[in-house]
């Protein structure tokens, strides 16, 4: 009995510290290095001088557009066992390692745009958002150059929690369940 008064307490206390994360958001920082391009000689001579500057970077809990377009690129990480089986599974391994270290630094890249990541567009019907390519893939490769392995695991992770996909998804049961058993008249 209190074995069981124990694990809901545990589970109450995870679920609060849960809950701030996400409301809080994660800030993490990555240092990159700038030019800043001196001129001599009346423009003739160009000296770039490196400068190190740390950028931070803060996720948040995604929007649903946001989330829909990181479903997109967590569909996308796909594993063939038969291929890490093999005798030469060290190759396969580093070519899943290089295809899929990339695309973890891209969803990290999502999650740290948000909506930022959208731009407007004006067409004949208002305006549409589309994606800002050159911003999210300047941030991609920041993030696959700078990040270690570790710590790149380690926001994909926070992006995975973040997004709250566990209570987004029992939601949407409990929708469908009250769906199919109440239907909704229209009066």
């Amino acid at each position: 009995m209190s074995s069981e008064k124990d694990e809901k307490t545990l589970l109450e206390q995870e679920r609060r510290e849960l809950n701030t994360i996400i409301g809080k958001g994660v800030s993490f920082e990555v240092k990159d290095v700038e030019f800043e391009t001196k001129t001599r000689f009346w423009g003739l001579v160009k000296k770039h001088i490196p400068h190190e500057v740390t950028r931070k970077f803060t996720i948040q809990e995604p929007t649903l557009s946001t989330l829909d377009r990181l479903s997109a690129e967590w569909v996308e990480f796909a594993i063939d066992e038969q291929e890490l089986q093999k005798p030469e599974s060290m190759k396969a391994a580093r070519t899943l390692a290089h295809f899929h270290a990339r695309r973890a630094a891209k969803v990290v890249a999502i999650a740290a745009l948000g909506e930022e990541r959208l731009i407007p567009k004006p067409c004949k019907a208002g305006t549409i958002w589309v994606e800002d390519e050159k911003r999210l893939e300047e941030l991609t490769n920041l993030f696959a150059r700078k990040i270690k392995p570790s710590r790149l695991h380690q926001l994909y992770n926070i992006v995975n929690t973040m997004s709250n996909l566990g209570d987004f998804v029992n939601s949407i049961r409990l929708m469908s369940i009250e769906r199919t058993t109440v239907p909704n008249r229209i009066e």
